[in-house]
């Protein structure tokens, strides 16, 4: 049974309505499962790339090229969370998410490319992981919102 794809209004998340977690919103669509979280949309611009199709193995270069797209908008979001707040390892972990992003191209997207999509996908999970961290939070667990996501593993992950 294929689920119904449709972002969340509150953050923007896109979700699955076959989803078994979370409470039911109106016509049956689950609830936004990073609803109440601080930096809900952070936590779910990262999740969207860290589960999308381009971190599978039959993935199509399509879904590299939109992953760097992504990534870019995520990457610009955290800049504008950062903006007038004193938090160096954030701003550091952004400057190396930014560096790797920079490294890619976005023309060829070779493995060399995913690796530093990946990367720079990894600093941008840490800029976040700073933020909750000066509000006293946990770090955020992309794992905690896989039954959202079609993704049942991160296929390569161990290979670099």
């Amino acid at each position: 049974m294929q689920a119904d794809l449709f972002r969340c209004p509150t953050c923007g998340a896109e979700l699955r309505s076959g989803s078994p977690a979370g409470g039911a919103a109106p016509a049956g669509r689950p609830g936004c499962p990073y609803d109440g979280l601080w930096y809900a949309e952070l936590r779910a611009g990262h999740d969207a790339i860290y589960f999308g199709p381009w971190r599978k193995i039959e993935s199509s270069p399509f879904e590299a090229r939109k992953a760097h797209h992504q990534l870019r908008r995520h990457i610009d979001m955290i800049a504008r969370v950062l903006d007038g707040k004193d938090l160096p390892a954030a701003r550091r972990d952004l400057a190396l998410a930014v560096e790797a992003y920079h490294g890619v191209d976005p023309a060829g997207l070779s493995g060399n490319d995913l690796r530093l999509l990946d990367n720079a996908l990894s600093f941008a999970h840490r800029a976040i992981d700073d933020l909750l961290h000066e509000k006293g939070l946990p770090p955020h667990r992309p794992m905690d919102f896989a039954e959202w996501y079609d993704a049942v593993e991160i296929p390569f992950q161990d290979e670099w």
